[in-house]
């Protein structure tokens, strides 16, 4: 079970890397909404979330998921999720998952694993709304 604490920082890591572009598209405000909805965290800090839907959050500590395997995986697929929810991976979301891949310590092999198992879930997506 996570702490409040252990709560807001996996949001932070979201909302940095869906800002990652400068932008926070509707696909990614859709997700990031759903997301929050479902985390259980006291009312100041969830204000503090809120923002960041306006103005993108200040750098996380990257290196924090490097001592925690399980959450550093959990995040990654997610980020890759919001970095493809609009169907498109630009140069600039693919370059800052890199850098996230290397700044978490994340194994070239898991990392891309997870991208292929992405991949495969957004476009399975796509078929089921055509």
């Amino acid at each position: 079970m996570m702490s409040s604490e252990q709560k807001l920082q996996f949001l932070h890591f979201l909302f940095a890397s869906a800002w990652s572009d400068g932008e926070l598209v509707t696909e990614e405000r859709e997700i990031l909404q759903t997301i929050l909805s479902g985390v259980d965290l006291p009312k100041d800090a969830v204000n503090h979330v809120w923002a960041w839907f306006e103005e993108a959050p200040e750098e996380p500590n990257w290196e924090d998921l490097k001592e925690d395997p399980v959450m550093r995986e959990v995040f990654m697929r997610q980020a890759m999720v919001l970095a493809g929810s609009d169907m498109v991976f630009n140069i600039e979301e693919i370059q800052y998952l890199d850098r996230l891949r290397e700044k978490t310590g994340m194994e070239e092999a898991e990392y891309h694993s997870l991208w292929s198992d992405v991949e495969k879930l957004l476009a399975q997506g796509m078929s089921n709304t055509e």
